[in-house]
């Protein structure tokens, strides 16, 4: 329209110069086309600026969503520095209570074992008083009466000596290192007195001697004795510790087994328990208890 415009008023301005004088109307008309073209010119004008402006704020809105961005971004990456500090500071005291617990359990477990060496050591020295004890009491007494010059040595009506003299030979003979002599007197002894109150540890001392003389079979059966003679003894526990020891010696590993779990089910706070689940470890099962005992025989 612009470019119509242009060439209508060409064309008239051209026209008086060729010779023809303008008329009114003419005159008129170029100046309508005069005012038209200063309108356009105001609205091309206008429209320029509009449009620059316009393209200003889209500019200015770009800048303004990247500097959004920008500021979201940073923001972003800030606050997850701050919650990773804040998530490390907060952990911090619960690894060093979660190290304390686990430091507390092991000195808690070392002082578990300290006390079993502690209480094996007690059992121990009281054994050792005992067997002192016992030896006193047998000093003490009276000496036996020589027997008469004429006696019969077929005689049916033996008097046996004292029961503390019989034992207390045995018992000088087995620390003396004469094995043979001590099982024969200790023998002897229960003979003579199978309800004395030592009967039971002389009976656990035979057991002993023919274990540590490799006599594994016959061990298992002096320590069978005491269990079946003397059932709730001092030395019942260790009675059964040591026949699980014989056995496993003789290569009877899972008569073994049983013996220790009836020892640990019959007596779980004893020492020889605590000995008993030791020795199921090493030979790699589980330290329970057996249902009930188990006799072996020869």
């Amino acid at each position: 329209m612009k470019r119509y415009l242009g060439a209508l008023a060409l064309f008239l301005l051209l026209t008086p110069e060729a010779g023809y004088p303008a008329s009114r109307e003419q005159q008129e008309m170029q100046r309508d086309i005069a005012q038209l073209q200063d309108q356009v010119r105001t609205l091309q004008s206008g429209f320029d600026q509009k449009m620059a402006a316009l393209q200003t704020l889209v500019e200015q809105s770009l800048d303004a969503g990247n500097k959004a961005n920008t500021n979201v971004s940073v923001l972003s990456n800030s606050v997850s520095q701050t919650l990773d500090r804040e998530l490390k500071d907060a952990l911090r005291p619960v690894a060093g209570l979660t190290a304390k617990v686990d430091n507390s359990n092991n000195d808690l477990s070392d002082l578990k074992n300290q006390v079993a060496d502690l209480t094996t050591q007690l059992n121990r020295i009281q054994q050792q008083l005992s067997d002192i004890n016992n030896a006193v009491k047998v000093i003490q007494a009276p000496p036996a009466a020589p027997p008469p010059t004429n006696t019969n040595p077929d005689a049916l009506n033996r008097t046996p000596p004292p029961a503390n003299v019989l034992y207390q030979t045995a018992f000088s003979d087995y620390n003396s290192g004469k094995a043979d002599l001590a099982a024969n007197d200790y023998t002897e002894f229960l003979k003579d007195y199978p309800d004395d109150p030592n009967a039971p540890e002389a009976q656990f001392v035979i057991g002993e001697i023919h274990l540590g003389q490799q006599k594994y079979d016959q061990a298992v059966e002096d320590f069978d004795a005491v269990l079946e003679r003397y059932p709730e003894g001092k030395k019942t526990p260790d009675a059964y510790f040591m026949k699980g020891m014989a056995l496993k010696l003789a290569g009877h590993r899972d008569l073994a087994i049983s013996e220790w779990r009836t020892l640990r089910k019959k007596y779980p706070r004893s020492d020889q328990a605590t000995q008993a689940a030791e020795q199921l470890r090493a030979l790699g099962v589980s330290p329970g208890a057996a249902s009930a005992p188990t006799t072996h025989k020869r």
